[in-house]
């Protein structure tokens, strides 16, 4: 999400970024997207959200896992929502998923 009175590019490319999760997303992608250099994107993410781009994505799609694992518990197994979120090295996400939720996705599912 963007925060109050961000930079019209950091809205752009946030927007660009929320309604394509699932897919790669490159900083060519944003940088044709926004119409602002891969330098000016890295710099206003840092200054908005203290991340780069792709922490930015990153972040948002563990998020969304979280949110889909929830929702979903025990009716779709998380490899495929975390496939789903656009993550393709399975491991990076469990990893990941524990460091910033603290319980492994697979617990999570099974939690009631």
């Amino acid at each position: 999400m963007t925060q109050v009175n961000t930079h019209k590019a950091v809205e752009l490319a946030t927007q660009y970024i929320n309604s394509r999760l699932s897919n790669k997303i490159t900083m060519a992608d944003l940088k044709t997207f926004t119409g602002y250099s891969e330098r000016s994107l890295q710099l206003l993410f840092q200054k908005y959200f203290s991340k780069t781009p792709f922490e930015y994505i990153e972040e948002q799609r563990l998020m969304l896992a979280y949110e889909l694992i929830k929702s979903h518990k025990k009716t779709k197994k998380t490899t495929d929502i975390a496939l789903d979120v656009g993550f393709k090295h399975l491991g990076r996400f469990s990893v990941n998923f524990k460091a910033r939720f603290g319980i492994h996705p697979s617990v999570l599912a099974k939690t009631s």
